[in-house]
């Protein structure tokens, strides 16, 4: 019997942990109910110059002047280089881990000549965030397929609301769609707004079993009790907190880092890519962050976690969703003077896994439904 055909559209290609183990996740759970599953590979130019020095924002002041354009691209080519075992990392992930399509570039190449399948999912992550290019893209609402199935899956529009020309927009689209499901309580709510069923599911990183997890990560010879961060922002807060817990829980600091190493920790890793993320997730003591897949592999790994709300971004809604359904609102932490309430916290895992195999439970059966 010829395998039923899905393909699944998301951003995983761009560096981050949470974009490239939630498309692992879910192709992987695709592929274990009998289908055939690929991701598309889809890379506009928008979610590829993270690497390409040459670019340079046209509505920054680094672009209005010739001079000012080349220090910048100077500048970021030397920046990068101090990232690029961190890139190998992901890119190694990306080769060993994940099955994908031919590569389009552009929109109009996969309006022109669309991949064949049974079933199409979007999702996860913020691909419907509209103050990014992916809430803006029609590839991202499915836009380019003419026959089979149309569904999200996990869907993010990380915000608790949207324009009114974003959300007419978006309407149309979706009333194409044969099913939807997203991450986050809020959009659902944003769905009902524009007169759209949907149904709120675990982000696609808690559909896989802890030993399928622990196959994918890297040896880790445990040596001490450390506290993990993972900080998107240099908060100053969380540094605050960080020392604090530290010294009262006598455990060392390890830090994950995108770029720049942290200055307070004990151990940096700066070419961390998603296995040793997973790694050092679950052999910490704790774990202090504003990543979304972050926290959601300490909930996962049964690790005391506190949440940091991000400043730049304001998409906050997505913890708020995430702890809320677990029952830790708690402890996504306050700015104070002292800590002392937060580091006394304790957490009930046993009532934590018993909510995360309930939602489990709701959420294979809407996937299931659909292949």
């Amino acid at each position: 019997m010829k395998k039923k055909r899905v393909l699944t559209l998301t951003t995983y290609d761009v560096y981050n942990y949470g974009a490239s183990l939630q498309a692992y996740a879910l192709q992987q759970y695709i592929n274990g109910q009998g289908c055939e599953s690929e991701l598309i590979n889809y890379q506009p130019e928008y979610l590829t110059r993270k690497y390409d020095y040459r670019w340079v924002n046209p509505e920054s002041k680094m672009s209005r002047y010739a001079l000012t354009r080349v220090v910048y691209r100077c500048l970021k080519y030397l920046q990068r280089q101090t990232t690029m075992g961190r890139k190998r990392a992901f890119d190694s992930f990306h080769k060993d881990y994940l099955v994908q399509g031919r590569r389009y570039r552009t929109h109009q190449e996969l309006i022109d000549n669309p991949p064949i399948a049974d079933t199409y999912i979007v999702g996860s992550d913020q691909i419907w965030n509209t103050f990014y290019e992916t809430g803006q893209d029609g590839a991202f609402y499915l836009d380019f397929v003419k026959n089979g199935v149309k569904a999200s899956y996990a869907a993010s529009f990380s915000y608790t609301e949207i324009s009114r020309e974003w959300r007419e927009k978006i309407s149309t689209w979706l009333k194409s769609f044969d099913k939807i499901a997203v991450r986050e309580c809020h959009g659902v709510d944003i769905l009902e707004s524009m007169g759209l069923d949907g149904q709120w599911v675990l982000d696609p990183v808690f559909l896989l079993p802890i030993d399928q997890w622990k196959s994918v990560m890297t040896p880790f010879e445990k040596k001490e009790k450390y506290l993990l961060i993972y900080d998107f922002e240099n908060n100053e807060e969380l540094k605050r907190f960080c020392i604090q817990y530290a010294k009262e829980k006598g455990l060392k600091i390890y830090s994950i880092n995108d770029t720049y190493p942290c200055r307070y920790a004990d151990r940096n890793f700066s070419s961390a890519g998603p296995r040793e993320f997973l790694s050092l997730i679950y052999h910490c003591d704790a774990f202090v962050s504003n990543s979304f897949h972050g926290t959601a592999f300490s909930i996962i790994f049964g690790k005391p976690v506190f949440v940091f709300n991000r400043n730049r971004h304001k998409v906050n809604s997505r913890m708020e969703s995430l702890t809320s359904l677990f029952e830790i609102g708690d402890c996504i932490v306050e700015p104070q003077s002292d800590y002392t309430e937060y580091i006394n916290k304790t957490f009930d895992f046993e009532r934590i896994n018993a909510i995360r195999l309930r939602e489990l439970e709701k959420s294979k059966e809407y996937l299931n439904g659909l292949l």
